[in-house]
């Protein structure tokens, strides 16, 4: 997911289906300086068990990726 700054809303809106289908999640979390901290807080806040892992696709702080990965897998 890579919204332009509006994934935490996006992940909102899609609360209900994330908590019935607990998919696998990609999510882009350079475009503000809080989403590192702020989505993690509300992906948790869902009850779904998750691992987290955060990728750099440059040597700057500017495609950072956070996969949520469900511990059942």
């Amino acid at each position: 997911m890579d919204i332009e700054g509006a994934e935490l809303e996006s992940l909102h809106g899609a609360e209900r289906l994330i908590k019935e289908n607990e998919p696998k999640l990609a999510i882009c979390i350079y475009h503000r300086k809080e989403d590192l901290w702020t989505i993690i807080d509300y992906i948790d806040s869902l009850g779904i068990d998750y691992d987290y892992y955060i990728r750099a696709y440059e040597k700057t702080a500017t495609e950072l990726v956070l996969y949520a990965i469900p511990k059942k897998y």
